[in-house]
């Protein structure tokens, strides 16, 4: 079955669905209702089939209406008119006996999202709300959350809300937690649902009834309460305390969460839960999955500022596995370097020094990297750490070596009495350091402390000699510094490589930054030979202070984060994901606003006005120069995906949009594929002109037409009507077409 259906998939479908023999053989229809749905999944498009999936639905066999339901859910947006027809079905099914029956439809209900059809579905989900089944109150509960984005004053409504807090108290654990998720969302803009005491106590002693899941969700509505009492707080403590044994890592996670929100006036009692959930956390780590070791390593660095030696005597335990994957070992080794201590640093160093040599090169990275840190968080481990890099060294590997350089790099000037064991290995890594960080580290070091070296100006006269052939514009500047530092130390060497290598940079050299430095440095000795030696050496015994990105204190850490994705992510970059997913729901419910009043104007008879309000202008003056000004400063985007016959002549589609005054700009061949052309339209709305770009994309072989249209962010509110006056223009030319 192709990944596209086309018209005689559809027709052969339609005539399977029709066909009287088909229909009495319960299985054989099954079958069909699955053939559309898996059609449906993949991406084909089947709404052609509406009105016949709508007859399959008045049927006595629950798995036909399962699939029949799941299509008119999928389908009922874009066929609003018919989906009507599916009303009538579906209220019958919520006064069916079979509890499964009716909690379906009223589910289906719920999930159509169509305001219309909202006077339909009020009276099923109010009784729905009070019906025996458990089943059917989940499902009823859950429509109270749907209905809220498509109907908010109806859920909204005293009543509703009071029948919803009153289901806290229903005897089914699932319809419990599930009012918890409704009132928070509906109340969101409140602060979310309120936990009083009563609430609070009642969900604590129901604590054990619910699911893994619904444990998780209740100890999560549990921190909106905060007891008055400290006699109350250790009650609340008692109960959850046996959440901290619970096989499932969530629930230990909500309960550590919660235990850390009652105690955080109390330091001691806070101490107490720590080493309370130390095991707990030492489990899922050395017994867990993959997946749920890395969840658990995240939050160690958290546990570990308020905590700091909480695992001291349990550092072994964060050893890497030989099976653990790449991304758990790179945590391991970043949860490590942190909870080095005095005593533990010698064992710590000395496990990491064993990864040096994994066939992984990221990992042998990552742990010569995290010995350096060490040496920096720890200065009475520096030595050990240092003698532990360079006998790391010796093993005469190209990514070793890089790795061992870039973390020296950072040592040899907050520890100067290092220098004399570094400087000797300089000359053995230029044959083996050829990646560009780690080679203008080497350059660097050479230019600092090369002057001790016999061989320090020969070394940088060889890489002077190949540097038309360098890549790295890091090199290259680290290479005019270094020069530049040799000669004010060993002139009669270098004044010779110094003059061939500026002459270089300024004459042939591309780079801007290249070039720049050396002119300056050109300049500098030109007009002042000691002016230029302060410059480029700067002063001398200045204080030396190495930020390391990766330290605990370097990222925002609050507890409150514990259990959330902030751990995994980052706090800054969980900030920027948020804002952005913040940024999308709202331009998304603008324009799904925008397009739904303009329907409800024309289902109500206002088509005529709407034509008036939205009128394509006849005649509209855009050069090529603006259009591509346009186009980039435009930011804000919407696309739509129509099916379309590839047979049809994509120029005669152009010309027929023109007529609609909808514009043409440029556009690809007849022939290309794919085949491109660039639109625009242009409205005059409420005294100022507006302004659609659009980009058309035809995939011959997807037999689908893409079309992007660009409008300014700040005219969305009423650019939204233009583009619905364009879809609609679009669609209606295309179904003519076909």
């Amino acid at each position: 079955m192709p990944y596209f259906a086309g018209n005689d998939t559809t027709k052969e479908l339609r005539s399977a669905l029709s066909d009287p023999g088909v229909q009495a053989d319960k299985n054989r229809y099954r079958q069909v209702l699955r053939r559309v749905v898996s059609l449906m999944t993949d991406g084909a498009d089947m709404s052609p089939l509406f009105p016949d999936i709508i007859k399959a639905s008045a049927t006595a066999d629950l798995v036909q209406k399962k699939l029949t339901y799941l299509y008119i859910c999928n389908y009922a947006t874009a066929q609003q008119d018919l989906a009507l027809l599916a009303v009538n079905t579906l209220q019958k099914d919520c006064l069916e006996p079979n509890p499964m029956v009716r909690g379906l439809a009223l589910r289906t209900m719920c999930s159509l999202r169509i305001p219309s059809l909202v006077e339909y579905i009020q009276m099923p989900l109010r009784k729905g709300l009070q019906d025996p089944s458990a089943y059917v109150r989940r499902n009823a509960v859950n429509g109270c959350g749907k209905m809220f984005h498509v109907a908010p004053d109806l859920i909204q409504d005293a009543s509703m809300i009071d029948q919803l807090y009153g289901m806290i108290r229903d005897k089914d654990p699932i319809v419990v937690v599930n009012c918890l998720q409704a009132l928070e969302e509906i109340l969101q803009a409140e602060g979310g649902v309120v936990v009083n005491k009563n609430i609070a106590h009642y969900l604590l002693n129901r604590l054990q009834d619910f699911s893994e899941w619904g444990q998780c969700q209740v100890l999560h509505f549990l921190l909106k309460y905060k007891p008055s009492e400290e006699e109350e707080t250790f009650d609340i403590m008692n109960i959850i305390d046996i959440c901290l044994k619970h096989s499932n890592s969530g629930v230990i996670m909500a309960a550590l969460k919660y235990f850390l929100f009652l105690t955080q006036d109390m330091p001691q009692i806070q101490e107490q839960v720590y080493n309370r959930a130390k095991s707990p956390l030492l489990n899922i780590i050395t017994s867990g999955g993959a997946e749920l070791c890395y969840v658990a390593l995240c939050h160690i660095p958290y546990i570990l500022t308020a905590s700091p030696g909480l695992f001291n005597k349990d550092f072994k335990k964060f050893f890497c596995r030989y099976n653990d994957p790449l991304y758990v070992k790179t945590k391991k080794l970043q949860v490590l370097t942190e909870m080095a201590t005095d005593g533990t640093e010698s064992d710590i160093v000395e496990e990491m020094s064993m990864y040096c040599t994994d066939v992984s090169t990221d990992l042998a990275a990552a742990s010569i990297q995290a010995i350096g840190k060490i040496a920096r968080r720890l200065p009475t481990s520096a030595p050990h750490c240092v003698g532990t890099l360079l006998k790391i060294h010796g093993l005469q590997q190209a990514h070793i070596t890089s790795a061992v350089l870039m973390a020296l790099k950072d040592l040899v000037l907050p520890y100067p009495d290092i220098v004399p064991k570094v400087t000797p290995l300089l000359s053995n890594c230029v044959d083996l350091v050829q990646d560009g960080p780690a080679k203008a580290v080497l350059v660097w070091l050479l230019g600092q402390y090369g002057h001790t070296l016999p061989t320090g100006p020969y070394i940088l006269e060889d890489m002077i000699e190949n540097v038309a052939g360098e890549i790295s514009v890091q090199v290259k500047l680290e290479l005019l510094t270094a020069t530049a530092k040799m000669f004010f130390s060993r002139p009669a060497e270098c004044q010779d490589m110094l003059g061939r290598l500026l002459e270089y940079c300024i004459d042939e050299d591309t780079n801007m930054a290249v070039r720049d430095r050396a002119l300056l440095y050109y300049r500098l000795l030109h007009t002042d030979v000691q002016q230029a030696q302060r410059v480029v050496l700067g002063a001398a015994n200045r204080p030396v202070q190495i930020t390391d990105r990766d330290a605990p204190g370097h990222e925002v850490i609050d507890l409150q984060d514990i259990n959330t994705l902030v751990p995994i992510y980052g706090h800054r970059k969980w900030q920027v994901m948020v804002e952005e997913q913040r940024r999308k729901e709202e331009q998304i419910k603008l324009v799904n606003g925008a397009s739904h009043e303009t329907d409800v104007r024309i289902e109500g008879g206002e088509e005529d006005n709407l034509e008036e309000n939205v009128s394509l202008q006849h005649h509209c003056n855009l050069t090529p120069q603006e259009f591509e000004v346009k186009w980039d400063q435009f930011d804000c985007v919407t696309t739509v995906h129509l099916d379309y016959d590839p047979a049809l002549s994509p120029d005669g589609l152009l010309q027929k949009l023109e007529g609609a005054h909808i514009f043409t700009m440029a556009s690809s061949p007849q022939e290309a594929d794919p085949w491109k052309a660039y639109l625009f339209a242009a409205a005059e709305m409420k005294g100022q002109a507006h302004v659609v770009l659009v980009e058309l994309c035809l995939d011959r072989l997807a037999a689908t037409m893409q079309a992007t249209c660009k409008f300014d962010t700040t005219q969305m509110e009423d650019a939204v009507p233009l583009i619905s006056q364009f879809g609609r223009i679009l669609r209606g030319t295309i179904t003519d077409a076909l």
